[in-house]
């Protein structure tokens, strides 16, 4: 049976050791075979990626979006910064591409950072995932996975859920190709997405407000998912060629639409 224990941590404002925090707040309940979900933006103000925006100077590009958009043209700057593509976009939002991900602004966020502030996601959030989960092997003795976590919009859903955006120590992404369902019948395509499925659950627990729970400690995962293995952004995607939303929609591969 799996269970979820949120650890409620108070606010950061500043860059800090999230190792250290982590060993504070959990380190004597760690077992071999747990898995930590962390808020990606608790971990990006741990490596302070927070912005202040009156510090950026807008480019032509950045401008333009800002006026197609009705956007702050600073915002739209870190956004084009960030982003490997920038898909389109509505009144207040671009549609981008983050290392494989559809997410609007890149994942840039102004919420729970100051005000006049915004913060990005963690620079290399696989390296993250990967320090954290050694840290915690030498210092602790144990064998942990570790995934890093976003709030994500999906098309045509209300509300948020989970996505990961790194992960560490667990088959993130399970390929059931070649598997048989109940009914005998072969699987061709099926890949389960075992590391966004704990990060939709690890969001229940999180919230979206001021809950202040940035890391769920997850135990009882099966053994077959925990492997010595590293997502980052890219090794959760497939190509935008492959995708059947952008494609049944006639994305072309533009940008700045």
């Amino acid at each position: 049976m799996i269970s979820l224990v949120p650890v409620k941590v108070p606010a950061r404002k500043t860059r800090f050791d999230l190792t250290a925090l982590i060993e504070e707040k959990v380190g004597d309940e760690l077992a071999d075979g747990d898995v930590l979900v962390i808020s990606s933006k608790f971990v990006a103000m741990a490596e302070g990626r927070v912005v202040k925006l009156k510090t950026v100077n807008p480019g032509a590009a950045a401008r333009g979006l800002a006026e197609k958009y009705k956007m702050d043209p600073r915002l739209c700057e870190v956004v084009v910064r960030e982003s490997d593509r920038i898909l389109g976009g509505i009144p207040g939002f671009l549609l981008a591409s983050k290392d494989g991900l559809l997410t609007p602004n890149a994942g840039i966020d102004k919420s729970n950072v100051a005000h006049g502030a915004i913060i990005l996601y963690p620079r290399k959030p696989e390296e993250s995932a990967r320090m954290i989960r050694e840290v915690l092997r030498f210092s602790r003795g144990v064998s942990v996975g570790i995934v890093i976590c976003d709030s994500r919009l999906s098309p045509t859903r209300k509300g948020t859920t989970g996505v990961a955006v790194a992960a560490s120590g667990i088959e993130a992404v399970q390929d059931m190709r070649g598997r048989t369902d109940l009914f005998g019948n072969v699987l061709k395509v099926t890949s389960q997405a075992v590391a966004d499925d704990l990060s939709s659950a690890a969001e229940v627990l999180m919230g979206e407000s001021d809950e202040s729970t940035p890391i769920i400690l997850v135990r009882g995962l099966k053994r077959s998912v925990r492997k010595d293995v590293e997502y980052g952004g890219r090794g959760f995607a497939i190509s935008i060629d492959d995708d059947v939303f952008l494609r049944s929609l006639g994305y072309s591969g533009r940008e700045y639409a």
